[in-house]
């Protein structure tokens, strides 16, 4: 699976979709990353690497890696897979992209799209106020989840879009209670214990990712999932 760049400070470094393995970006990669990354920014109408971050993910390929993979590994459906392969204007062929290794200062770099939870900004705004209410907070979620009530794997989804639009929830404790109060919207209305467990078993096997370097990594949300729900519904 890809590795994932992230922000750190002023330069970069790349981790595996497990959070198992990290790579340390030398100075001389993050200028030249930095350059890259500034024209792929240009190329998307955008002004720069700090604004492009802001909008998409940048998955780096290792071997057997190709666009259509890293496009099934991000959960986007075949017709945004292959949107983003047509943003990707860089690649001749999807499949043609180079394995990273370590200290390149050309990698391949995959433009992945951000999918914006549908209907979702009302609560992401409740849900990163400071001022807001656990009440206020949890009718906004109820609100967005309503709108994804046709089964409960596309409620689970919708609830996933949404945790893991977490860098906009501020710090790290704050992270978890709004991660938390959404699982209780998620959970709490399904009574029977089969479906509250398939449900914490689809969100333990999401793949987290850290958004900002700096809140929860994914070790951590797969770790206050599980907490959360060993405490709040008993399911071990």
């Amino acid at each position: 699976m890809a590795l994932t760049l992230e922000v750190v400070g002023k330069g970069f470094r790349l981790k595996s979709a497990d959070n198992k393995r990290e790579f340390d970006v030398s100075p001389a990669q993050a200028k030249a990353w930095q350059e890259i990354l500034d024209r792929r920014a240009r190329e998307q109408g955008l002004k720069n690497s700090k604004e492009l971050l802001e909008n998409v993910k940048v998955a780096v390929p290792e071997a057997g890696d190709s666009q259509f993979k890293i496009g099934k590994d991000n959960k986007l459906s075949d017709a945004d897979t292959m949107l983003m392969i047509g943003g990707n204007v860089q690649f001749s062929n999807p499949d043609l992209i180079n394995a990273y290794h370590q200290g390149s200062l050309h990698p391949d770099f995959v433009l992945v799209p951000t999918m914006k939870p549908a209907g979702a900004p009302a609560a992401i705004d409740a849900l990163k106020a400071p001022a807001s209410t656990a009440d206020h907070r949890k009718a906004a979620v109820k609100t967005y989840l309503g709108q994804h009530s046709g089964n409960v794997e596309e409620r689970t989804n919708a609830a996933v879009s949404l945790m893991d639009s977490r860098a906009d929830f501020g710090s790290p404790d704050m992270q978890e209670v709004r991660l938390k109060e959404i699982m209780d919207v998620l959970v709490e209305p399904y009574e029977d214990e089969a479906t509250r467990r398939s449900i914490v078993g689809a969100l333990k096997q999401h793949s987290w990712s850290s958004h900002d370097g700096q809140g929860l990594d994914g070790q951590k949300v797969a770790a206050l999932i599980s907490g959360h729900a060993r405490t709040a519904y008993g399911i071990h």
